[in-house]
């Protein structure tokens, strides 16, 4: 293969890598505003396509570099500019784990408000005979469980 033939090859792949980085960190944001809304939704779609930029943009990254001098050399890659963008995409993982973190701590004090609540209400007299049937209580009722987002 010719050189100027292997540097145009280089060259696209760079840029296709910069453009899946730059993909990569809107994605993410989009994502963070989604888990920042307590009642928002992150998509299968969603999702499907983070994995699908992320794969694409590991095998870019592994593709580009051992070529990394010659793409500067050849003034294609700026680091400072690629540098930038890397650790943009790190503060917008971080961000996102530390949302998915907090909806996990606030599904579990959720579950374990129920269970308590649950076990509290056992506790006010067997909601149950002997045969699995529910008893009928006087008065009691799940007034106090709430749940919320």
């Amino acid at each position: 293969m010719h050189a100027s033939t292997l540097a145009s090859l280089d060259e696209r792949t760079f840029r296709d890598f910069v453009a899946v980085l730059h993909e990569l960190i809107d994605l993410l944001a989009e994502e963070n505003t989604i888990l920042a809304t307590p009642s928002g939704e992150i998509s299968l779609e969603m999702v499907r396509r983070k994995e699908d930029l992320s794969a694409r943009y590991a095998r870019l990254t592994s593709m580009i570099r051992p070529r990394t001098s010659a793409l500067h050399a050849a003034g294609v890659l700026d680091p400072v500019a690629v540098e930038a963008d890397i650790r943009a995409l790190v503060r917008r993982v971080k961000e996102n784990q530390a949302l998915l973190n907090a909806r996990k701590a606030a599904t579990a004090l959720r579950v374990e408000a129920v269970m308590t609540a649950l076990a509290a209400r056992e506790r006010e007299g067997a909601g149950y005979s002997g045969s699995g049937e529910t008893l009928a209580r006087g008065g009691s009722s799940a007034a106090g469980l709430h749940l919320s987002a």
